[in-house]
């Protein structure tokens, strides 16, 4: 005889299995009469018609204008944020409405789906009392004209000097002869003339305007680079001597190589040197194949830091004085207390961004500067990662016809410690200057050379003796 518990059990389990087969074929009729559910249409990417830095002045209200890609999604509607209230407040229609001096955070994302790099826009506010505007736009540029295809990036000032909004948008007069991209970068299209309009967005409705010429395209059927002999500096930009068969052949017609990018980078026949060695840059007639070549070397341990490198990676450490790039020159303020000084870093770190120098090939060190008052002190900071350079020498001052000084230190006494390709990297790289008796002072360039007598007769013809 069965217990109930038995029968109960095998109850259940026998309706357990009827109702499984139940769903089973359910399911089964389900998928068979069902249609297939629409997907939403989610924004995929979030554009800003503004600058990342966004200055605003106190009391105003500044509306972002945005764009949504698709136009067409389900849900167009996004989620504005402030991480200071205090500073600022952002509706949801992207109005900014500033509040007090100070900076903020505005983030933008879609209100429905995945925040993503595409949808997740930021950027970065600063309220200020007073906002100065563009007065107006001046070109630099020396073109008059590009051929069909041909790129001619836009230069120019916004006036005045210190105005608060540097961002533009572009349109050109007619797209149809060239266009414009939201960097100012114009391309050729059709042989004809138009203008190129520069659009500021801080109240004063200045226009600039940029008229010039599309020319037509003519292929190069033959290229000849003219030799270049000099060794090139570390992030020299030269300009390649060239000339193209016809002398009307547009230049676009004419691709441009590198043997070895990591030494130099070549666009247009102009050839930007990125570290030390030697590579061939070539030249193609594409209509032709045609071809010319050119070796060129950037020399170990060249350095040059000047107007035309910008001064690449001169700070200033630990605060001790302040510097400025202007007028192509280096500026440095001195610390008001008794010390008047300034310590000029181009590297000082135990790891990162060392530098390479070459001691037997370019050993003096040297900055050209103007004549500070005697009782100055000067100090050079050296040292490898391995400390098997570590010296702080004082340096030598050299006063020069023009009215300004060089101070120099000869390094030679390290070659000892190059390696096989000749060079020490360097983890500190400093000059300390002391006792400096004018408030500031500005330094026309900072350079190595393969002796004092190459310095000397360098400095000598520049200053005119």
């Amino acid at each position: 005889m069965k217990n109930r518990y038995s029968l109960f059990k095998k109850g259940y389990w026998e309706a357990g299995v009827l109702l499984g087969l139940c769903l089973l074929i359910a399911s089964c009729g389900e998928k068979e009469f069902t249609t297939d559910m629409p997907e939403n249409k989610l924004i995929t990417a979030i554009s800003l018609k503004v600058s990342s830095e966004l200055p605003v002045q106190l009391g105003t209200d500044t509306t972002i204008v945005y764009h949504i890609t698709p136009e067409n999604a389900d849900h167009t509607e996004l989620k504005w944020t402030t991480t200071n209230e205090l500073v600022a407040t952002v509706s949801q229609d992207g109005t900014i409405s500033a509040k007090s001096l100070g900076k903020t955070m505005i983030t933008v994302t879609p209100s429905v789906g995945f925040g993503t790099a595409s949808t997740v826009r930021t950027i970065e506010v600063t309220v200020i009392p007073e906002v100065i505007k563009t007065t107006g736009i001046q070109f630099t540029n020396v073109e008059e004209g590009v051929y069909e295809t041909d790129k001619l990036q836009l230069k120019y000032d916004i006036l005045p000097a210190d105005h608060t909004y540097s961002y533009l948008t572009w349109a050109s007069s007619n797209e149809n002869i060239a266009t414009v991209d939201k960097n100012g970068v114009v391309t050729g299209i059709k042989a004809g003339d138009v203008t190129i309009y520069a659009y500021t967005h801080d109240g004063s409705n200045v226009r600039g305007e940029y008229s010039l010429k599309v020319m037509k395209y003519e292929p190069a059927t033959n290229v000849e680079i003219v030799p270049h002999t000099d060794v090139l500096y570390w992030k020299q930009q030269l300009d390649l001597d060239f000339t193209l068969t016809p002398e009307v052949a547009t230049v676009s017609s004419v691709e441009w190589t590198s043997s070895d990018e990591k030494v130099l980078t070549v666009e247009g026949g102009k050839v930007k040197a990125m570290g030390f060695g030697t590579a061939t840059v070539t030249a193609t007639c594409i209509e032709t194949g045609n071809k010319s070549t050119i070796d060129l070397t950037v020399a170990s341990g060249f350095y040059v830091w000047d107007a035309t490198t910008d001064f690449e990676g001169w700070v200033i450490n630990s605060n001790i004085g302040s510097m400025e790039r202007k007028d192509g020159k280096l500026v440095m303020t001195v610390t008001a207390d008794n010390n008047k000084r300034v310590y000029m870093q181009r590297v000082y770190s135990t790891v990162a961004n060392q530098m390479d120098m070459n001691f037997k090939d370019y050993p003096v060190i040297a900055m050209k500067c103007t004549d500070i008052p005697s009782g100055a002190q000067y100090t050079l900071n050296l040292a490898n990662l391995g400390n098997t350079v570590n010296i702080a020498p004082a340096m030598k001052v050299e006063k020069l016809s023009d009215g300004t000084q060089l101070v120099y230190y000869d390094a030679s006494s390290l070659a000892q410690f190059t390696n096989t390709e000749g060079v020490v990297p360097i983890r500190a790289f400093m000059f300390k200057i002391l006792k400096v008796d004018i408030p500031s002072f500005s330094a026309d360039w900072i350079r190595t050379f393969k002796s004092v007598e190459e310095m000397m007769t360098f400095s000598e013809v520049e200053a005119g003796k």
